[in-house]
C-alpha cells in the first residue's frame, strides 16, 4: 500500500512526500500507529492519491481504516479481469461468503460499503502497452480545473470516466467514482512532479478472446457455486493460468509507481531519526544530489534484463536514472530479481519491506548481497521508513 500527500508550494520550495506500508499480515498495534502518524502528517487533510499495488492480503490489509480515519481523493490499484481476481482471492484461502471477498468481486462496491465517503474515485490503471508518457524537461504548468469542478455529476481527477461495461465489475459503478487511466499518462502535481503507474502488460494472455472463452465458464462456479463446484472450477482455472503465465506469476499483477520531479531539480534528501523526529532537523544526510524519484514495484515482476528494459522504456530512461529510492520487488524475493538489478536501478537507497523471521525467508540472501552498496534499508513492523524530498533549483 502506497499513500502520498502534497502540500501547496509556498515560495520556491515545493515539499512532496512518499509513505510506503507494506507487511505480512500486519500487527493490530503497527498498524494502528502507522495510520495515526500518517493522520498526524495529513492535518485533517484527505490523502490525494492511494495507491493499492495489487490484490494480496499484505498489501491491502487495513486500507478500509485508513479510508475511515483519514480518507483517500483517489485509490488507485492496476485494472485485472474478473476471473484474476476470484483467482487471487480464493488462492488465498477466502471463500465466497467471507465479507473481504466483496473486495475480489468488485473493490468499488467493497470500498463503498465498508469506507462509505472516506474516498471519492477509485482509478483503475489499464495494463501498460505501448509508450509511457513523454519525459518533461522542464516544470509543467499546472492543469486548470475543470469549469465544472463543482458539479456532484461530473468526474474529476485523474483518468477518464468509465461507461458501463467497460471494466469488469460486479455491480454498475459507472457513477463519478469509477475512472480509467490508460497507457502513456501521467499525473502531475503542481507542475512539478509526476507520478507514472505501470501494470505489466504480460499478465494479459496473448490471445484475450480465446482464454476468455475457457475462463467465462467457470465464472457462475466460482461466484454463486456450491463448495465442490467451487473448488473444481478453482483447480481448472489455476491449470489453464499456469498452463498460459507460469506458476509464479500470479504476482506480476502488481503496479510499479514512479514519483519525481519534473525539471532540473536537486534532491535534498533527510532521514527519520530522533533528532529529524523531534525537530525537524538533522545532520544525518545533507547532501545534494541530481536524483529526486522514488519507485515503488510491489511485487513486481523484474526477474530477467528484459522484464526491466521494458519497464524502463515505459518509464523513459531520463526517469528510471533518476531513482534515489528503489522499493526492492516481492519483499526481496529472489524469483522476481535478476542479478544485476541493482546496479541497473543504481539507487541511493534500496528499501526492503520484508521480514527474516517470516517462512519465507525474505530477503533472500542473494538479493540483498546485490543491493548491500546501496543503503540497503528494511522495513516491518517494527521498524518504518520516510523520506522527505525538498526540491531546489
Amino acid at each position: 500500500m502506497w499513500a502520498a500527500n502534497a502540500q501547496t508550494p509556498e515560495r520556491d520550495e515545493r515539499q512532496l512526500w512518499a509513505v510506503r506500508t507494506s507487511r505480512h499480515r500486519l500487527l493490530q498495534s503497527p498498524l494502528t500507529n502507522a495510520i495515526a502518524d500518517l493522520k498526524r502528517d495529513c492535518q485533517g487533510d484527505k490523502i490525494d492519491l492511494l495507491t493499492l499495488s495489487h490484490f494480496h492480503n499484505d498489501h491491502i490489509n487495513g486500507v478500509v481504516d485508513l479510508l475511515n480515519e483519514i480518507g483517500a481523493k483517489t485509490v488507485m490499484l492496476p485494472w485485472a479481469p474478473l476471473w484474476h481476481r476470484l483467482l487471487i482471492g480464493f488462492e488465498q484461502g477466502l471463500r465466497a461468503d467471507d465479507p473481504e471477498m466483496l473486495f475480489f468481486v468488485d473493490p468499488v462496491q467493497y470500498f463503498a460499503q465498508e469506507a462509505g465517503d472516506g474516498f471519492e474515485q477509485v482509478l483503475f490503471v489499464m495494463p501498460s502497452d505501448g509508450g509511457g508518457p513523454p519525459f518533461p524537461t522542464e516544470p509543467t504548468a499546472a492543469p486548470e480545473p475543470p469549469e465544472d469542478l463543482d458539479d456532484p455529476d461530473k468526474p474529476s481527477g485523474p483518468g477518464e470516466p468509465v461507461s458501463y461495461g467497460e471494466l469488469d465489475l460486479a455491480y454498475h459503478n459507472g457513477d463519478r467514482r469509477v475512472r480509467m487511466f490508460r497507457p502513456g499518462q501521467a499525473i502531475h502535481v503542481f507542475g512539478v512532479w509526476e507520478f507514472v503507474p505501470y501494470n505489466d502488460p504480460d499478465t494479459r494472455p496473448s490471445d484475450p478472446a480465446s482464454f476468455e472463452a475457457k475462463v467465462t465458464p467457470h465464472r457462475e462456479a466460482l461466484l454463486n457455486g456450491n463448495n465442490s463446484a467451487r473448488e473444481a472450477a478453482l483447480k481448472s482455472l489455476r491449470g489453464l493460468y499456469e498452463a498460459t503465465f507460469g506458476r509464479s506469476a500470479m504476482n506480476d499483477v502488481s503496479l510499479t509507481l514512479y514519483g519525481g520531479a519534473i525539471g532540473p531539480w536537486r534532491g535534498h534528501r533527510q532521514c527519520e531519526c530522533r533528532l529529524h523526529h523531534l525537530f525537524d532537523y538533522c545532520d544525518c544526510w545533507q547532501e545534494h544530489e541530481t536524483k529526486a524519484a522514488i519507485m515503488l514495484t510491489g511485487d513486481g515482476n523484474l526477474a530477467s534484463t528484459s522484464k526491466w528494459k521494458t519497464l524502463q522504456t515505459y518509464l523513459n530512461a531520463g526517469r528510471a536514472c533518476r531513482t534515489s529510492v528503489f522499493q526492492v520487488p516481492h519483499h526481496g524475493a529472489r524469483a522476481n530479481w535478476h542479478l544485476g538489478l541493482a546496479s541497473a536501478t543504481s539507487p541511493s537507497i534500496s528499501v526492503f519491506s520484508s521480514d527474516p523471521t517470516h517462512n519465507y525467508g525474505h530477503p533472500h540472501a542473494e538479493v540483498l548481497r546485490d543491493f548491500w552498496p546501496h543503503r540497503a534499508i528494511q522495513v516491518d513492523q517494527h521498524f518504518g521508513f520516510s523520506l522527505r524530498i525538498i526540491l531546489e533549483q
